[in-house]
């Protein structure tokens, strides 16, 4: 293959390359400082910062030595690091996270290691590639032109196919080695010759959101670093929604005239979890929508200590304002990732509740077996742990599959279309025991919602036996809770 063609073709590789590592960057940094908008501002403005020391200095270099030879040996360089990424990934964030209380400054540095060198070495390519192709200066534009042009027309197809198709597919270390692999054979080809087989297609896909709408009955319409937050009220009803994809996705209703009402019936089944812990001293809700579940165990068990983690200010302040939600007396308000605050606390409880739905899913480092063990290990003895789950997705299946490798006692109850798990380690109670600690709960706090009466709605699910379970390494959230599952076994 001439050098012409050569240079075009890996043009394409190396957008690809560097696009596909951006969007897999999250997956590296989410579990450690969360997914919300500063992950993705480091991610973005790191990237944009290592093309342009790319730019800079390739233009430098290339204008003194204009050899194909050297810019196949940076482009390797920029491929050992990435194959290097997941040996030390988990240790830097880990040891950043540990020194920088501060997510933002935490994700910019974390994104900055592992992102500046690889992405930076990459970007000297363009510049590399417009001098060594240029035959005269009356082909300069042209030569520029194709160069930037295929290189971005790369970038989109590394964008599209890593979200689409690789993430759901394979694990984070195997995407990253691959692309590490894509990356060494662009850089030898230019260190040996015209042997680079690369062959990319382009994923035109377009996705169109739906313009926003606020129900009728609208109170309030509140744009969040995180969520697009609606207010709305029926009667003596408010519920919170948020926006996602077009849909309405309801995350709370509050009767502000029966304030003690859980609208909703996976929140009845929640406080299931009273049943099955040995004490009830304290809990920890993550996710707090309207404050339904944790205001209800609030008032319901009488010096209960309370920590409810939000990931989203703007929800706090929604849930205050609209909701009648008040801090004290034992109920404390934190924002921050739940999955953050549980690496940065010690605290134990003797109640974990985790209802931390975004739009209709859950962030994918909250449903992993990394995720779950940490939460277990935030349990008292004895201690029990509550998830509220959606059922109708492929995503059901390896959630109960991963709780289930992680602990060795897990409960389901049907809940209104969605299941409740309750998860317990040592001292866990058996059905039999439960039931007999809710008849005595019932007559001592007398609920509302008699945990007895709930104890009914136990449902046995059966997962195939091909279920894939989500690690940190491979949680492919996003589209399998796209995916309905039929003929769902239960017994």
């Amino acid at each position: 293959m001439a050098l012409g063609p050569l240079l075009h073709l890996n043009a394409v590789a190396t957008g690809f390359v560097v696009m596909a590592f951006e969007m897999l960057g999250s997956r590296y940094l989410n579990p450690y400082f969360g997914s919300g908008i500063y992950t993705w501002a480091a991610l973005i403005s790191v990237v944009l910062a290592a093309l342009a020391v790319g730019y800079f200095v390739g233009g430098a270099v290339v204008d003194r030595r204009p050899s194909p030879r050297l810019l196949g040996a940076i482009v390797a360089a920029a491929a050992l690091y990435l194959l290097a990424i997941p040996l030390v990934a988990g240790r830097l964030c880990e040891a950043i996270l540990a020194a920088v209380d501060d997510v933002r400054f935490g994700s910019l540095m974390a994104a900055t290691a592992l992102i500046l060198v690889p992405v930076g070495l990459l970007g000297t390519y363009s510049p590399f590639a417009i001098r060594l192709t240029l035959s005269g200066r009356d082909h300069s534009g042209r030569t520029s032109g194709r160069i930037y042009g295929l290189s971005t027309v790369g970038s989109i197809v590394g964008t599209l196919v890593c979200t689409f198709v690789l993430i759901p597919t394979f694990g984070t270390i195997a995407i990253t080695l691959a692309l590490g692999g894509l990356c060494l054979l662009s850089g030898l080809s230019l260190l040996a010759g015209p042997r680079a087989p690369v062959a990319l297609a382009m994923l035109a896909a377009t996705l169109l959101p739906l313009p926003a709408r606020a129900a009728d009955g609208a109170v309030a319409e509140i744009e969040t670093e995180y969520n697009n937050i609606f207010i709305t009220r029926r009667g003596p009803y408010v519920k919170m929604s948020f926006l996602r994809g077009g849909a309405d996705y309801t995350e709370s209703v509050v009767n502000l005239t029966d304030p003690g009402e859980l609208a909703i019936e996976y929140t009845r089944t929640m406080t299931l979890g009273l049943a099955f812990s040995a004490r009830h001293d304290t809990a920890l809700m993550i996710g707090l929508g309207g404050g339904a579940v944790n205001s209800y165990l609030h008032r319901a068990v009488k010096g209960m200590a309370i920590d409810v983690v939000e990931i989203d200010p703007g929800v706090i302040r929604a849930a205050k304002t609209h909701f009648g939600l008040a801090e004290g007396n034992g109920q404390r308000l934190i924002a921050a990732d739940g999955r953050v605050q549980l690496m940065r606390t010690k605290t134990r409880y003797d109640l974990i509740l985790v209802d931390a739905y975004r739009g209709g899913y859950v962030p994918f480092h909250m449903m992993t077996a990394e995720f779950y063990t940490l939460v277990k290990r935030h349990l008292e003895p004895g201690g029990a742990a509550v998830f509220n789950l959606h059922s109708g997705t492929r995503l059901f299946d390896s959630t109960i599959k991963t709780l289930r490798t992680v602990f060795p006692s897990v409960h389901t109850f049907a809940a209104g279309g969605n299941v409740v798990a309750i998860c317990q380690d040592a001292g866990a109670k058996s059905l039999l025991e439960a039931g007999g600690d809710a008849q005595a709960l019932d007559a001592r706090y007398r609920f509302r919602y008699p945990l007895a009466g709930l104890l009914a709605s136990r449902v046995s699910v059966e997962v195939p036996g091909n279920t894939r379970l989500f690690t940190d390494d491979f949680s492919p959230a996003g589209a399998f809770e796209a995916i309905a599952v039929g003929n769902r076994k239960r017994e």
